[in-house]
């Protein structure tokens, strides 16, 4: 139970300054230390889709596994109320229970992918969103940049350095290795892009999903993809085809001639009988 109250006094300890003073360093330590202890583990997940017309929507889970859940007692529901009612207004939030974790999930749904780095900005950047835990630990959601050009969209995400950007420089000397942090964090960032994905440098591709496994021991990594509309490929596709077709057409009426014309020089060719 001490264990929970550490965590739970953490932010009720620090005050409003202090928090915004290394806060994402300070969660992150904190939450490290607890767990390794406790051999729980964090999960957040953070799901991008993006349809045709630019709308979408965008989903981030941050849950505990069973075993912390049950350590917390009624008290993390408590905090993830609170939690819930300071997320940025348009953003919807509930409950999350799936495969032995607990927790929240919050989701916005966008009409363009300006109001999506919107409702980024305002979970991670925001004087709401600059206080919760969920906008702390997946801060590097304020850093994508989803991008269409005509049929094209493509999809940027730079993740910066593992240890000493998420504790910071007053806590980077902390003797906490990036291996022990992954044990810990579960980080995943899935997209769906409309239309045929044609690069990508995800590490999963299960159907139209793109799945990055994102690790605290990670050098600077930018997460990319591109996709082009499915019509604008059929319509490649067709000119080709129809290119194909012409050439075709060209090599048989090539073949017809030369055809025809060889009886035409043998009958010049043999001599009238006298």
């Amino acid at each position: 139970m001490a264990t929970t109250q550490t965590f739970i006094c953490f932010e009720q300890a620090a005050s409003r300054t202090d928090r915004r003073k290394n806060r994402r360093g300070y969660l992150v330590a904190l939450l490290a230390s607890v767990l390794l202890l406790s051999a729980c583990e964090v999960r957040l997940h953070a799901n991008l889709e993006i349809e045709e017309d630019e709308s979408g929507t965008i989903a981030v889970v941050m849950a505990f596994d069973d075993a912390l859940a049950s350590m917390a007692g009624p008290e993390l529901g408590d905090g993830l109320g609170e939690m819930s009612a300071q997320l940025p207004s348009e953003w919807q939030a509930e409950p999350f229970a799936e495969d032995g974790f607990n927790g929240i999930r919050i989701t916005v749904p966008f009409e363009s992918l300006t109001e999506l780095q919107d409702a980024l900005t305002a979970l991670t950047q925001g004087e709401s969103g600059s206080d919760l835990p969920v906008g702390e630990l997946m801060g590097f959601l304020g850093d994508i940049i989803p991008t269409r050009e005509g049929d094209t969209f493509r999809f940027s995400l730079t993740m910066p350095a593992g240890m000493d950007q998420a504790l910071g420089e007053e806590l980077g000397p902390m003797p906490i290795e990036a291996s022990m942090l992954d044990s810990v964090f579960d980080i995943r960032m899935s997209l769906t892009l409309p239309g045929e994905i044609v690069s990508h440098n995800a590490d999963i591709k299960v159907g139209d999903t793109l799945v990055w496994n994102l690790s605290f021991a990670d050098s600077v990594r930018t997460l990319q993809a591109e996709s082009m509309l499915t019509s604008a490929i059929s319509g490649a596709l067709i000119w080709v085809a129809l290119a194909l077709a012409v050439l075709v057409a060209l090599v048989v009426v090539l073949l017809v001639r030369n055809r025809r014309m060889r009886p035409m020089a043998h009958s010049e060719q043999v001599p009238e009988e006298g």
